[in-house]
């Protein structure tokens, strides 16, 4: 009975120290899961080594230090473990932050490499979402207007898209959530939110055409430093990104040296606002999540 007992006890303290080493092996896992998730944020940057990068840095030779310390920044800014539930609020703010540090990276490989009009197309976008995470960063409850104008945005580009192809050719390409059929039905879920008056007479609506202001209005609401920004990282960058004549006479001299004077100059402003963009990012996100 004693040596029954005893087997018994042995057995017993083999089980409570395999779950001891098994909790213990689990926690590590998870530290280092959660390590490896923090680190994979950290981004890494090779210039290259090209006639226009050269130039890039000839024109501001002390730029690499600093980007240096830009870049340790973003790293430890963005190694925050991604917020929770996603597709909630937090998890949507910060994507919207994400997104900026991959416009600025796209501009800065742009923009070393002399494409001063392509490094111009994506700042536009750089600063829209900038203001928009600033704008919810000061209204908060603003974020989930933004999530459900998801809805709104799906239904227009599918019915402009239907002008031109077929339902089943939509429905081919795209995600079975994203099928034709899904996205009325997420659209009847919100139409009447964003619905705006069409003629006052004729007393028809619409829905609207943004998910809450228009830029111009969001940049008065969020004050400076965007509104510094606004001609250079907008205005200007509109021209270039659609069919305006301004995009069709970008070119204008046959002068190979001054042609690229002045896409090199148009690469540094391009630069230049989407580092100091990139910095009012970086502070939205801190205000979000203070960690």
């Amino acid at each position: 009975m004693a040596r029954m007992e005893g087997r018994a006890r042995k057995r017993a303290i083999a089980v409570a120290f395999g779950l001891i080493l098994g909790g213990g092996l689990l926690w590590v896992w998870r530290v280092r899961k959660a390590r490896r998730r923090r680190r994979s944020m950290d981004f890494t940057f090779e210039f290259g080594e090209t006639e226009e990068v050269t130039a890039f840095f000839d024109r501001h030779p002390n730029f690499y230090p600093a980007f240096e310390r830009l870049r340790a920044l973003i790293n430890r800014c963005f190694a925050r473990p991604v917020p929770k539930p996603y597709y909630g609020p937090d998890h949507v703010r910060f994507g919207l932050g994400e997104s900026c540090r991959e416009d600025f990276l796209e501009i800065c490989f742009l923009a070393a490499n002399g494409y001063g009009g392509g490094a111009s197309k994506l700042l536009r976008g750089l600063y829209e979402r900038a203001v928009a995470l600033a704008y919810m960063v000061k209204y908060p409850a603003k974020t989930d207007r933004f999530i459900r104008f998801a809805a709104i945005q799906e239904h227009k580009a599918l019915k402009d898209a239907l002008k031109v192809t077929t339902e089943e050719q939509w429905n081919s390409v795209m995600r079975p959530d994203n099928a034709a059929a899904e996205i009325r039905n997420r659209f009847e879920i919100v139409k009447k939110e964003f619905e705006q008056t069409d003629c006052k007479k004729c007393k028809t609506r619409r829905p609207a055409i943004t998910w809450d202001l228009d830029v111009a209005s969001m940049v008065r609401e969020v004050g400076a430093p965007y509104d510094m920004y606004y001609l250079l990282a907008y205005t200007n960058a509109n021209l270039e990104i659609h069919a305006t004549l301004a995009s069709a006479l970008r070119e204008d001299s046959k002068d190979q040296a001054a042609r690229r004077a002045r896409r090199r100059a148009q690469a540094d402003i391009a630069f230049f606002c989407a580092g100091l963009l990139l910095v009012e990012v970086v502070r939205s996100q801190n205000t979000l999540f203070r960690s």
